[in-house]
């Protein structure tokens, strides 16, 4: 990973251990996840992921943080869309370029959308 601010440091770690509670995934890609939240900063969205990291930030590690982040932040109606836009992000690596009706989608680089696991990359590739 490149060399990074103590702030932005912190708020990519938030914003991967949201992420692997929003997604279920907990081996998710710290470079990758760097490039998302850059490109969440672009978008009408960023006022919303920020608000979602600054309450996040407020959570003491505990075993309810799910139980919280579905209470304090997923039933917040302004919030939700962020929250569906970084789970749009880790599984299509697509986001909504507004915040209106129909939705303009834009995609990532083929990096960012696909990436071989080990066990399911093809013969060839190995």
């Amino acid at each position: 990973m490149s060399k990074t601010s103590p702030v932005l440091a912190a708020s990519l770690r938030e914003f991967l251990s949201l992420s692997r509670i929003l997604t279920g995934v907990e081996d998710l890609d710290a470079d990758l996840g760097r490039q998302y939240l850059d490109r969440l900063a672009s978008t009408p969205f960023q006022p919303f992921v920020h608000e979602v990291l600054d309450r996040f930030r407020k959570f003491k590690p505990e075993h309810s943080i799910v139980d919280r982040v579905k209470q304090e932040i997923l039933a917040d109606d302004a919030l939700r869309p962020a929250l569906c836009q970084i789970v749009l992000l880790w599984f299509t690596s697509a986001m909504w370029d507004n915040a209106a009706f129909p939705p303009a989608l834009r995609y990532g680089t083929q990096e960012e959308y696909w990436r071989y696991s080990p066990e399911n990359e093809p013969k060839e590739l190995r």
